[in-house]
């Protein structure tokens, strides 16, 4: 005979097992049901299991901002993020779904991952003007990051900014680091520092990295898409010596335990431009020694073999206008932003033919930048327990300063 707390465990169980495969527009309902629903939901090992469920796809997705010089009475600027279906079917254009639009938009920058559904923003172009959010599209929360500046000095300026989004693994921690390298007015050359900052969710609060193991004369490419992958961010290092020669290189942040590391790079030659993607859940590289150009560019692709050898699967020539890669979904479906429309296209490499997304509207957009992304909605929290009126997205892209 089955005693009550069995069946009462079972049934928990069952319950726990359905509710876990139901999307979050669906959880966020029922969490008004019952106090143990919510608590439920707000659970470290619930929000793991909804996220690895095998109903919860990974999606393409866009992020589009733009201004519409054409809009009465002023220009508009817009930030929107769609999300698209997850089989994009060669020579038919897919339909997308627009997640999120915010209108009166100012000085916005950047989007950075995913990272289990979560991405920072960025606002601001100027040394001490850049402010960052957390954001969860899914649930629709948002957390204002607190400002934070490097000590700068009064000759300073901008040379380079890089960031990178990622999950501490032995503590649950949603991290965000933050590196700078400023240019000497003074002196006309760069100052040779790195600054490094790393935020910490759980903490909410920022801590300055005594000399990282990262060159001041190091370059870390921007990736085609969140290159982090098992507790690491990935990134294209570039170095240039005295004589103009350029080495590659791969650099690595440990979000537990707070330390740079090196990986061997593909070899590709020093003469091409590359950087690092993900492609199907592994790191891949994409590199071209004439890019962007209308039909005669030839990308290579190279995927890793073990921790550290590279081979290259195979090389794309795709037959577009001027264009500049964005990303890749699937295997061999490549994403292309057409440089004189701004609209997207995909290269489906097994069959040789370009598709159109149906982004075309984006032409209507200028000073425009678009990001292709991998999303997978989830529930993790991002706001404080005690949120502030001013911890929405809206607020953030339209007003904060």
């Amino acid at each position: 005979m089955t005693s009550n707390t069995e069946s009462c465990s079972r049934e928990e169980i069952l319950i726990d097992h359905i509710i876990s495969r139901l999307p979050v527009k669906s959880l966020l309902r029922f969490k008004c049901v019952c106090k143990n629903w919510c608590d439920l939901f707000n659970s470290l090992s619930f929000i793991r299991k909804h996220c690895d469920n095998p109903g919860n796809r990974t999606h393409p997705a866009v992020c589009k901002f733009g201004v519409n010089c054409n809009h009465d009475p002023e220009p508009l600027r817009s930030f929107n993020f769609y999300v698209l279906p997850e089989k994009i079917l060669t020579g038919i254009v897919p339909t997308h779904q627009r997640l999120y639009r915010c209108e009166g938009v100012t000085d916005f920058r950047c989007i950075y991952g995913p990272v289990n559904g979560l991405f920072v923003l960025e606002k601001g172009h100027y040394l001490e003007n850049v402010r960052f959010c957390w954001w969860n599209p899914a649930t629709r929360e948002c957390r204002l990051i607190p400002k934070m500046n490097f000590e700068l000095l009064d000759f300073f300026d901008d040379h380079t900014r890089t960031a990178g989004i990622g999950l501490d693994l032995v503590n649950n921690d949603y991290k965000f680091i933050w590196i700078r390298v400023f240019y000497d007015n003074d002196k006309s050359e760069v100052y040779p520092k790195t600054y490094v900052a790393v935020y910490s969710l759980n903490d909410d609060s920022w801590k300055f990295l005594d000399e990282p193991d990262l060159p001041y004369d190091c370059n870390l490419c921007v990736s085609l898409n969140c290159t982090y992958l098992e507790g690491l961010h990935y990134w294209m290092s570039v170095t240039t010596d005295s004589d103009g020669n350029t080495t590659y290189g791969i650099r690595t942040f440990d979000f537990a335990t707070e330390l740079f590391g090196k990986r061997e790079p593909p070899p590709f030659p020093s003469d091409h431009w590359g950087t690092l993607m993900l492609r199907c859940g592994s790191i891949a590289a994409i590199s071209c020694n004439d890019t962007a150009r209308a039909y005669i560019s030839f990308y290579d692709i190279w995927v890793t073999i073990g921790e550290d050898k590279w081979i290259k699967v195979f090389t794309i020539n795709p037959q577009i206008p001027s264009h500049w890669p964005q990303g890749v979904w699937d295997y061999d479906k490549f994403i292309f932003e057409l440089t004189e429309t701004s609209s997207l296209v995909f290269y489906d490499h097994s069959t040789k033919e370009v598709t159109n997304l149906g982004f075309n509207h984006f032409r209507l957009l200028s000073s425009s930048f678009c990001w292709f992304l991998y999303y997978k909605e989830s529930i993790v929290p991002v706001k404080r327990k005690e949120p502030t009126p001013f911890d929405n997205a809206e607020y953030f892209l339209t007003k904060y300063r």
